[in-house]
């Protein structure tokens, strides 16, 4: 049963490297998220730019909660 060059390769041939190039595929996402959350849970850094971002805002008090955004707008104009 030698193949000539003219014929096509099997449907299941085609089907089996489809399926195997998914699984590759997504198993490599997976991996890739999977040591991506591995990493550190506290960085320095992060906790260094949150600090001056907060130190930069002009309403640095987090609990007055009327001054986020729109969220006290009407909807209705006047």
């Amino acid at each position: 049963m030698a193949r000539r060059d003219d014929q096509e390769p099997n449907v299941w041939v085609t089907a089996l490297k489809l399926v195997i190039g998914a699984a590759v595929i997504i198993g490599g996402v997976g991996f890739a998220l999977w040591m991506a959350a591995q990493g550190p849970a506290y960085s320095p850094a992060l906790e260094q730019a949150k600090e001056e971002v907060r130190a930069k805002s002009p309403n640095s008090s987090s609990t007055d909660s009327s001054s986020w955004g729109i969220s006290k707008d009407s909807p209705v104009r006047k």
